[in-house]
């Protein structure tokens, strides 16, 4: 299981505090901060990387919660980059210094994407004992992630019934993972039904089940509402499913003038690339 869609979320938690340094130290690492996160949605994560480290050079070996989340910004960079053992041996540093479920549950993620599953349900199991009874959406994620799906379904339903709509949003990865897709589909539409949703993740899936039903008229509104998000990870397979579209369609001028776009932001995809050299053919 991919960790795409969650790492981010899962790394951005600390809050800021200062540490004994100046003011001007601080907005220095805050706009360092601010340029890594761009640099990383732009797909370079090599300077982002760099980035972050120069933030954490200016912390002069104190370590807050600022840091803290800085160094979750590199791990996740790190990961992206393609690293996932730097990544893991990022959020180990951020473990030895201050103890946190997220972070427990992201290492855990990386652990299991590396192969070590037994790592991973041992950073599973600590999350869960870091967390709060009461946080019934955190219970399931770490139920779900650790295959505990009765146990993921009773947090999450419970939760729902609360009116959280985050958990809407977990629900429907379950179903998917469990294999219910038209159940899956039906909440991921709930949730981008509700207030603000924010995970792109659930407008691509939506979008991919209504291309399978041949209605690409309603996948075009739900990519465009994704798209309208703004950059985030799941941007790239949304921008691309959008030339999908077009091209079924029968629109390929459109699909051309779309994959101009996309190409200018990812270069380096080389599908992308060859696709581009049919649609100028159409």
């Amino acid at each position: 299981m991919k960790i795409q869609k969650w790492i981010m979320a899962g790394l951005c938690i600390f809050c800021l505090a200062g540490c004994g340094k100046s003011r001007e130290v601080e907005e220095q690492q805050l706009a360092l901060r601010t340029q890594g996160m761009q640099q990383a949605l732009e797909g370079d994560y090599d300077a982002a990387i760099a980035s972050y480290e120069e933030a954490l050079q200016l912390a002069d070996m104190r370590a807050g919660s600022l840091e803290l989340d800085i160094a979750a910004y590199k791990a996740s960079a790190q990961y992206h980059a393609g690293d996932i053992q730097k990544a893991i041996d990022t959020c180990s540093a951020i473990l030895d210094l201050k103890e946190s479920a997220e972070i427990c549950l992201t290492r855990g993620l990386l652990y299991r994407e590396a192969g070590n599953i037994p790592a991973a349900n041992a950073d599973f199991s600590r999350a869960a004992e870091l967390t709060s009874k009461k946080d019934l959406v955190m219970q399931g994620r770490l139920s779900y992630y650790m295959e505990d799906y009765a146990n993921a379904k009773t947090f999450l339903e419970d939760a729902v019934k609360d009116g959280n709509s985050e958990a809407v949003y977990w629900e429907a990865e379950l179903y998917w993972q469990m294999g219910n897709t038209d159940y899956a589909i039906t909440l991921y539409q709930s949730y981008l039904e509700g207030e603000s949703p924010e995970h792109q993740s659930a407008y691509a899936r939506v979008a991919s089940w209504q291309m399978e039903q041949g209605d690409y008229d309603a996948a075009l509104v739900t990519l465009e509402a994704g798209i309208a998000k703004g950059e985030d990870q799941g941007l790239k397979e949304l921008l691309g499913n959008e030339i999908a579209v077009y091209e079924q369609k029968g629109d390929f001028e459109t699909a051309k003038l779309k994959m101009e776009s996309y190409l200018e932001r990812y270069p380096e995809d080389e599908a992308a690339q060859r696709e581009y050299v049919f649609l100028r053919t159409r």
